[in-house]
């Protein structure tokens, strides 16, 4: 079994021994994982698979110190017995924690419009910020890819880019997935392959 997915699995086992009670429901947030890890059958919590078959996502609640507790069945339960929509809390959690936070990094044309972005924030979810679809389409009125060659690292780039820039991109998302410390998928997608399946 891949490294990787022996390590999310023992993340989630010891988040086990941690009461639903016990989790604060306001540091719940979306997360992107590799669909390898859902596809051993040993996931023990809820997760969506996406039209991006690689990546699937999952949900987790950011703790003291940084580390995740992955929102296993019987935090899902108690949730829903409170009638929590956590699922809408996880996505407005992650606005909070987006805003005003230093996290984006810009790449200009000369003009100062923006032609791509990479999103890594001090809680290691960068990715998760491609959920924010509607920031998206106001960045890139003409359409966007986006790509997460690293867990920590979110990409997000204009369809109508000139040939240095598309290379200029190319190569920093090629460089953080083949030497970031925790890689995750190669390439890029259309911003709907992050939408379920």
């Amino acid at each position: 079994m891949d490294v990787e997915i022996q390590t999310q699995l023992r993340e989630m086992a010891d988040g086990m021994d941690v009461s639903p009670a016990e989790l604060d429901s306001r540091e719940l947030l979306p997360v992107f994982l590799p669909a390898s890890i859902f596809a051993t059958g040993k996931w023990c919590g809820p997760f969506t698979r996406l039209r991006a078959a690689e990546i699937g996502l999952t949900w987790a609640v950011l703790m003291p110190g940084g580390s995740l507790r992955y929102v296993n069945r019987a935090i899902q339960s108690h949730w829903e017995e409170q009638g929590l929509d956590w699922k809408a809390l996880a996505m407005t959690n992650l606005s909070r924690h987006t805003e005003n936070q230093p996290g984006p990094r810009m790449l200009r044309r000369v003009n100062g419009e923006v032609f791509a972005v990479a999103f890594l924030y001090d809680d290691g979810l960068g990715p998760s910020r491609l959920l924010f679809r509607g920031t998206l389409s106001k960045l890139f009125p003409k359409g966007c890819r986006v790509a997460i060659p690293e867990r920590s690292c979110g990409f997000a780039f204009g369809t109508d880019l000139n040939p240095e820039e598309l290379s200029q991109v190319e190569g920093v998302i090629n460089h953080c997935y083949q030497h970031g410390t925790r890689p995750f998928a190669p390439g890029s997608y259309a911003v709907d392959d992050l939408q379920p399946e």
